[in-house]
Formats: structure tokens, C-alpha cells, sequence
């Protein structure tokens, strides 16, 4: 999966608002998920029941419910609980937008000293957001945030009463093609954005990339979309890093090269962007020029999925389970195992400690598996037939049909 710089909307990057400890939220969440039931009765379950809907950490992503069981466990009191109910009702997001019915669930959170809810309030004071804008209980309330540990509202504080931070060089362009590319004029966003990108803007380098990579205002050429990831990823911009990586491993545009395309996820993965974590743990779930290792997979996964991914806290889960099948890479992996019939108890037989250059190597070793399964499921079928004609023999039977050579 190609992302783009336009979409890229992390529900907790957009804007400092999420709660403080919600990574560690979701690592004690997803420790114990599937003891609490589907309808737990403790505020601290219910919440993290609305972590599991929020982020698909166990569930499928369903933000209404997560809203559902945010309230049932804000309206016992717990304080990160009414943080993050009302940050939906302050997006609208499983809820209907409303910005009064937000600040009140800040305030509620604030009330227990708690560091989001003190903050959120006072960006409620400072915006307007469902109260009438006062500076001076911003400033309050951000003070108290700031003595609680908040850096966002250290920060906030620092700006109160200041005028907007200077643009960035190009910021209205950017902004303009950010525009028209939500409005779907793509090629009058590409026209702006490959304007900034021949100035070395890295965000308008990778939107080209994208562009090109998907064929959207621009006529679709991986050479192309090569050539602007890489621009973006040599100025460390993580999602290029990562879409990058993905060229390399699908061999688009570049030659196939999987070292390479480890290389420029574990960049991205160590910059702390999901989608680069989620790539570098599947290199190592496949053993993509990297060590096979369910483990190490695993730890990429969950810390994609600390983030509120929700393919890697899917794949996270299923590896955690003993006995699950490791996967498939692709739809031609998974074609080549259905048909060969690899299947059984082979499905648990995964390459542990195997680097696999290319994907040649991937298939040539699925393909040697298949051949094994294939032998097997012969070998059992004629130990079957000759039991039972060993059976037909010593009870005096007639017409005892051999089982035939040995395969």
C-alpha cells in the first residue's frame, strides 16, 4: 500500500489532543482484549473496550461503538475515558459533532487533574470550542496541563497571546493543492505540487511520487514515482522512506531488490511511522531479506499497532496464536499454495531463520513445500490402502485388492 501525504490522518496525529499514555493504553489493552469479554462491567474494561473498537486492536474498527463504551466508562468516572469521548465529539467521529457536549467531557476529565482533559479544555478556552473563548482560563488550564506534564500545553502556553507562526516557504501552494487535490481536480494539484517539488519542498515530492505511482493527474510511470520518493526519502521523509521500500519489494519501477526495500523501511519504521513498522515486520513474518522470525515480526507489528494500526494489530494477534499459519505475501503466493493443495498440517511449516533474496526464492520454496505435501498426503493414502489390505487378507478375505507400489 502506496500513502500519500494528503491522507495520511492518523486519528492520533491530528491534532495533540489524544491521550497522553495512549501507547501505553493500547500495549495493556491488547495484553488482556480477549479476557474482558463483550461486555465488561469495570470502567478500566470498558474503556479499553473502546480502545479495541477505536483502533481495531482486537475488533473491527467501529467508532460508534468505541464511542458507546467511552461513555459507559466516562460516566463512571474514568478520567482518560472522558478525554477521548470528548475529543469524538469535538470531530464527530461515532458521534455527532458537538462541540458543548465536548467541552463538557473535558471538563469532567480536567476536574481529576487528568493531563488530557486539562489541556483539551484549554484549547476549548483558546478555540471556542462548545465555550465562549476566554484566553485567561487557557492560560489556566493549560498551566495546570503543563505542571501535570503535558508538552503540548508548555507549548500551547508558550504561544498564547502570539501571532501564528511564520509559514513554511510554500505553505499557500501547498495548501492550495491540498485543495484541489480533496477535490479531486488531480492534475491542477499536480501541476502545483511538482512546482514545489522542482524547489525541493520533500511533502510535494512525495505527493508527486504518489501521483505517478497511482496515475492521478499524471499519467501513471513508476520510473517517475521512483524518482520523487526518492527525492522525498534522501531528505528523511518516512512515508516516501516507506513507499520507496514498497517499489523496491514489488520490483516497480526499480528492479526488484527486497535488501533495498528493507532498508528503506527500517528508516522509516525507526522514525517512528507506522506504516514503515507494519512493512519492516512483515519482512520479517516472510523473511524478506531479513531473518525469518515470527518474534521480531511480532514486535514491528505491535509497535505499528500501538499506533492504531489495524492490519498490523490484526497480523499482531494472529501470530501470537500457537499454531497459526505464518501467511501469505501476495495474492500469487497464496494462488500457488491453493493450487498445489498445500494444506494440513504443512500450513505450519514456516522458514524460520530463512532470508529470501527475491521473490523467486518465496515461490521456489512454496512450491518445494507443495511437492512435499503433495508426497505425504500419497504416502498416507497408501499406508491407508495397505492396512486395509493387510485387514482383508487375515480375515480370509477374497478379492483383496493390493494398495499397489510404494510412492
Amino acid at each position: 500500500m502506496h500513502l500519500v501525504a494528503l491522507l495520511v490522518v492518523w486519528w492520533a496525529l491530528l491534532a495533540p489532543v489524544a491521550h497522553a499514555d495512549l501507547n501505553a493504553d493500547f500495549a495493556a489493552c491488547r495484553r488482556h482484549i480477549l479476557q474482558i469479554g463483550s461486555d465488561p462491567t469495570s470502567p478500566d474494561d470498558q474503556y479499553c473496550l473502546g480502545l479495541s473498537h477505536a483502533f481495531a486492536l482486537n475488533h473491527p474498527k467501529d467508532r460508534a461503538k468505541a464511542a458507546m463504551w467511552f461513555r459507559k466508562a466516562a460516566e463512571r468516572n474514568h478520567a482518560a475515558a472522558q478525554a477521548l469521548l470528548g475529543y469524538l465529539y469535538e470531530r464527530g467521529d461515532g458521534v455527532k459533532a458537538d462541540p458543548a457536549e465536548a467541552a463538557k467531557w473535558y471538563r469532567r476529565a480536567a476536574d481529576q487533574n487528568q493531563e488530557d482533559g486539562l489541556f483539551n479544555l484549554g484549547r476549548a478556552y483558546e478555540h471556542g470550542i462548545g465555550l465562549s473563548k476566554d484566553s485567561g482560563q487557557a492560560r489556566t488550564y493549560y498551566g495546570k496541563a503543563a505542571a501535570a506534564g503535558s508538552r503540548d500545553a508548555r507549548q500551547a502556553l508558550a504561544a498564547l497571546g502570539k501571532g501564528p507562526e511564520p509559514a513554511k516557504p510554500g505553505q499557500a501552494q501547498f495548501e492550495e493543492g491540498a485543495r484541489l487535490y480533496k477535490a479531486k481536480d488531480f492534475s491542477g494539484a499536480a501541476k502545483l505540487f511538482q512546482q514545489l517539488a522542482e524547489q525541493g519542498d520533500p511533502r510535494a515530492q512525495l505527493q508527486v511520487g504518489y501521483q505517478y505511482a497511482n496515475g492521478e493527474g499524471l499519467r501513471r510511470n513508476y520510473d517517475e514515482a521512483v524518482r520523487w520518493y526518492r527525492k522525498a526519502a534522501e531528505q528523511g521523509n518516512a512515508v516516501a522512506q516507506t513507499n520507496l521500500g514498497k517499489l523496491y519489494e514489488d520490483g516497480l519501477g526499480v528492479k526488484e531488490d527486497w535488501a533495498e526495500a528493507v532498508r528503506w523501511y527500517r528508516k522509516g519504521a525507526e522514525q517512528g511511522y507506522a506504516e514503515g513498522q507494519f512493512s519492516l515486520g512483515r519482512a520479517y513474518q516472510f523473511g524478506l531479506a531479513v531473518p525469518q522470525s515470527r518474534q521480531e515480526a511480532i514486535r514491528w507489528f505491535d509497535q505499528a499497532g500501538d499506533q492504531g494500526h489495524d492490519q498490523a494489530n490484526y497480523f499482531a494477534n494472529h501470530l501470537k496464536h500457537r499454531n497459526s499459519y505464518v501467511g501469505f505475501r501476495s495474492d500469487e503466493e497464496h494462488a500457488v499454495v491453493v493450487g498445489t493443495k498445500l494444506r494440513g498440517v504443512l500450513l505450519n511449516i514456516e522458514p524460520v531463520g530463512h532470508t529470501f533474496r527475491n521473490s523467486a526464492e518465496r515461490m521456489a520454496y512454496l512450491r518445494q513445500a507443495a511437492g512435499q505435501a503433495d508426497r505425504e498426503e500419497a504416502a498416507l493414502r497408501w499406508e491407508s490402502k495397505n492396512r486395509e489390505y493387510k485387514a482383508c487378507r487375515d480375515a480370509g478375505g477374497s478379492g483383496c485388492i493390493g494398495p499397489g507400489p510404494a510412492p
